[in-house]
């Protein structure tokens, strides 16, 4: 039987998708945010995506590690815009 344990992440309190424009969030932590908005939707997966809330943590958790590796070498060190933000969350965890 698989057992999923919930962990938490937060990415570092000063950043914010929403004011990236002002604030330009590194790499890293922008896949952090990401990710952290993707465990979010999880609370309403199984009208979004027919998943229940266990099954749905358990794909984004085991995806998101390879998404990041993935996306690295083709987002900037910088998020610096919305656009680019957006486009990065696009491509994340699909």
């Amino acid at each position: 039987m698989l057992a999923f344990v919930p962990v938490t992440l937060r990415a570092q309190a000063t950043y914010s998708l929403k004011a990236v424009e002002a604030n330009p969030i590194p790499k890293a932590e922008n896949f952090l945010l990401w990710k952290e908005l993707a465990l979010r939707a999880c609370s309403d997966s199984k009208a979004r995506f027919n998943l229940g809330e266990s099954e749905c943590l358990a794909v984004i958790s085991q995806r998101a590690d390879n998404c990041a590796s993935r996306l690295s070498n083709e987002s900037p060190a910088l998020v610096s815009t919305t656009a680019v933000a957006r486009d990065v969350g696009r491509r994340y965890l699909h």
